[in-house]
């Protein structure tokens, strides 16, 4: 299923399958539930205006092939030119007059961790933290086997990233803010590589820039979000 959390004006979050997705930039676009799940709606993926950009939809599960700049999603929604009439309003969509919905209408479970065994998985991460692009490095922890990074993602949201299982690392003081960085699925579990970066502040020091891309090699990947 795809579902993704929403975010309200008041700062109040729910969770609500998406039905379909279209992104074009910062006028992206989603169709979910209201709060109480009695609308459909078609909502903004961003808030933009004199307050700033901010995200209102962080899609944490995504199984549509968006690449097109076009709504994807199912074909049953796709397809209803009465729902999309329905959808102009600001109230949205009653439910009722949709019935397809309705087996919708029920609660998501969200892990509280998100383990990453599949390259779905990977893009599942990279997508909700747009690949840790501007993202800054506000916590870094060595463990016994294993690092923790605390992100800001600059983007609404915090992501803890648990790299189990470390067999290699050259990370720690590289980095503060990345630019670019990619998973990798390897033979032996994955790889995390930031390809362009700055040095910047890790844990309150100012560490300079050295030469040569921080990278984590490790056997498991877990993450979690927490949205600002």
């Amino acid at each position: 299923m795809t579902y993704g959390v929403i975010k309200n004006k008041d700062g109040s979050t729910y969770v609500s399958p998406i039905f379909a997705l279209k992104y074009v930039g910062w006028k992206s676009e989603a169709i979910v539930f209201d709060e109480a799940f009695e609308k459909i709606k078609k909502i903004r993926i961003w808030n933009t205006g004199f307050g700033g950009i901010r995200r209102k939809l962080f899609v944490l599960a995504n199984d549509f092939d968006t690449s097109g700049g076009d709504f994807a999603g199912y074909d049953w929604v796709i397809s209803d030119k009465a729902l999309f009439k329905a959808l102009r309003s600001k109230k949205g969509a009653d439910i009722q007059k949709f019935p397809l919905f309705k087996d919708y209408c029920k609660d998501i479970c969200v892990p509280d961790l998100f383990e990453i065994k599949t390259e779905k998985d990977i893009a599942a991460l990279e997508e909700v933290a747009f690949g840790f692009h501007d993202s800054l490095i506000q916590e870094y922890e060595e463990k016994e086997d294993g690092i923790v990074i605390r992100f800001d993602t600059t983007w609404g949201c915090y992501i803890t990233v648990t790299f189990d299982g470390v067999t290699e690392a050259d990370f720690k003081e590289k980095v503060g803010q990345i630019l670019d960085s990619e998973i990798t699925k390897t033979d032996e579990g994955f790889l995390f590589t930031v390809s362009d970066g700055f040095a910047g502040w890790i844990d309150g020091c100012d560490y300079g820039a050295e030469m040569g891309e921080p990278y984590i090699k490790c056997k498991k990947i877990f993450w979690q979000i927490e949205i600002a």
